[in-house]
């Protein structure tokens, strides 16, 4: 069985390094490269975080800097919850890794005009500006990628405003771009990755496992879950790393195929991701959108990936 090729777009804090660990020593997988974008810190910051979590772990892909704001509005951060590094907690050495001189959205361009149609499959666990501009500047590239499974959005609730989920109201634009592009999406959004919850008890567990991985992902986690309990009342839920097991094993994921709109002028509700179930549009579904999932895969998925690296 042909592995997919994936191309994680990140804007690393600390549910983006998880995804990072998963995805680095998947046996489901292969990481082709890493795209970096602003989101839960400014650009600098989260490259610099891409940069330490693959250079601590030996992670090899190649990574990429991409747009440091989103198209229109200011950029919006998360430093309540990730920190003022975007992923304060953990302690790097020296760094071994270094951006590749490309910028990100030429990258994106390049590998999915130069590969055959159908080779790499996009994951963007952050704001979706870099995926957005590809698009734009390159229409084809939607018929191009396998596929986009991007975490972002709620049939539901939202976790920034009562509508809106962070990544989407982070750039609605680049959200409604990508939705309207033609690609074959997969949304998992906040109905999924919040009911995956990581209590202490889990992470003691993984915290006890014999390897480098499993000591970033403690110090790393430590450091998220504190800020989630005083800021949100609530343990850390793994939405990026949910986007990487969808890859690895679908089946855990139960979709819809539904038609998703992002709301961009609402004074209430811009960022939503306005996800029509019962098909009362009328109109033809634009996205797979993850309503539940089979926890215990997930977390035996991220066991398993934590469990590969050396100690």
């Amino acid at each position: 069985m042909v592995r997919p090729k994936v191309i994680l777009d990140v804007d690393t804090g600390h549910d983006d390094a998880a995804a990072i660990m998963m995805a680095g020593r998947s046996d489901a997988l292969d990481l082709a490269a890493i795209t970096v974008v602003s989101g839960n810190q400014s650009l600098d910051k989260t490259l610099r975080n891409t940069l330490n979590v693959c250079s601590e772990l030996g992670i090899d892909a190649p990574i990429y800097a991409g747009m440091d704001r989103p198209l229109i509005e200011a950029p919006r951060h998360a430093p309540r919850i990730h920190g003022e590094s975007g992923l304060d907690g953990p302690v790097f050495g020296p760094c071994s890794c270094v951006a590749e001189s490309a910028h990100a959205v030429d990258f994106l361009i390049k590998a999915a005009r130069s590969a055959q149609a159908g080779t790499y499959t996009l994951v963007p666990t952050g704001p979706l500006t870099n995926v957005a501009m590809a698009l734009r500047l390159a229409p084809d590239l939607a018929g191009r990628l396998a596929g986009i499974v991007l975490m972002g959005g709620s049939a539901g609730r939202g976790n920034v405003t009562p509508s809106a989920e962070f990544n989407i109201l982070a750039d609605p634009e680049a959200a409604a771009i990508v939705f309207s592009s033609g690609a074959r999406v997969t949304m998992i959004g906040l109905d999924v990755t919040t009911t995956l919850v990581l209590d202490d008890e889990r992470l003691a567990r993984y915290r006890s496992l014999p390897s480098r991985a499993a000591r970033l992902f403690g110090a790393s986690m430590e450091r998220y879950m504190a800020a989630c309990r005083a800021y949100l009342g609530e343990f850390p839920a793994m939405h990026d790393p949910a986007c990487v097991a969808y890859v690895s094993d679908p089946e855990a994921f139960g979709v819809a195929e539904c038609r998703v709109d992002v709301e961009l002028s609402g004074s209430l509700t811009r960022g939503r991701t306005v996800v029509d179930l019962a098909g009362v549009t009328r109109k033809a579904p634009n996205a797979r959108v993850a309503l539940t999932v089979d926890a215990a895969r997930f977390w035996a998925m991220l066991e398993s990936a934590l469990r590969r690296y050396p100690d």
